[in-house]
């Protein structure tokens, strides 16, 4: 019975998201504002069912009118536009700047953003050391696990922060990540405010990482740089070089996508 009722509501949204499209790329082909009548004239939709749609795009920022009962692409298409640029721009420069702190440190360096709530490894260059940690692209972690991912949160408030914590901070393998919300809000802030993240042992055994923001043109954190090593190579004297050149890093690629 579930079935059967549901395959009728999964045709029309599928149906109405097909229309929408239509749109959108009718407009995109004319290049110039169309009117509801042309786009019921052009896709063969019915009157009413065009009316509906050009509605609620535009109430949505979509679709504008213009003064003359025509409509064309409206600023959230300029504004997904501009998101899948930026995208775009951080695969291409993030590849850059990683390859080149790889080939500085000799150690394994990550680029990581935030997706759905967990730390998305994007983009990797492996160690050529003897002794060195290994990750994949595509690797996702929670975010209190590694310092990267507390510092891809680190633009919510305290009162954001806090409920998000206590629904997605998980146990560690090792058991020594933070879990508790409040200890959590404190050390991402900090992190934040000093400009860059560490954790030893937190994840991993005998590994940790260095980690640092990569800005945006409103300063908002979009992804972060790490640098991952055997915890040899990350007591305080060198600790303090792989910090420096981490910072450096974010900050020539935060440059790259327009920040200050």
């Amino acid at each position: 019975m579930a079935v059967a009722k549901n395959g009728p509501v999964s045709e029309e949204g599928g149906r109405s998201a097909r229309r929408v499209l239509a749109i959108f790329e009718l407009m995109l082909q004319r290049g110039e504002p169309v009117t509801v009548a042309e786009v019921v004239r052009a896709l063969r939709i019915p009157k009413s069912t065009a009316y509906e749609l050009v509605r609620t795009l535009t109430a949505a920022g979509y679709l504008e009118r213009n003064g003359t009962a025509t409509y064309f692409l409206g600023r959230k298409l300029f504004e997904l536009g501009m998101a899948y640029r930026s995208q775009m721009d951080l695969l291409k420069e993030g590849g850059k700047v990683v390859e080149e702190l790889r080939d500085e440190t000799g150690e394994t360096v990550q680029l990581s953003v935030l997706e759905n709530n967990v730390m998305l490894v994007l983009v990797k260059e492996e160690s050529s050391k003897p002794i060195r940690i290994i990750s994949r692209v595509g690797s996702r972690v929670p975010v209190n696990w590694a310092a990267a991912g507390r510092l891809l949160v680190s633009d919510l408030s305290a009162s954001e922060l806090k409920p998000l914590l206590q629904r997605i901070a998980k146990p560690s393998p090792t058991g020594r990540a933070p879990t508790d919300p409040d200890e959590l809000v404190r050390q991402i802030k900090r992190f934040r405010t000093q400009g860059f993240g560490f954790e030893l042992n937190e994840a991993n055994e005998h590994a940790g990482c260095v980690a640092a923001p990569v800005t945006d043109v409103s300063g908002k954190c979009v992804a972060a740089i790490s640098i991952v090593a055997p915890e040899q190579r990350l007591q305080r004297q060198h600790r303090e070089v792989l910090i420096d050149a981490v910072r450096r890093a974010a900050d020539k690629l935060s440059r790259r996508l327009g920040a200050d």
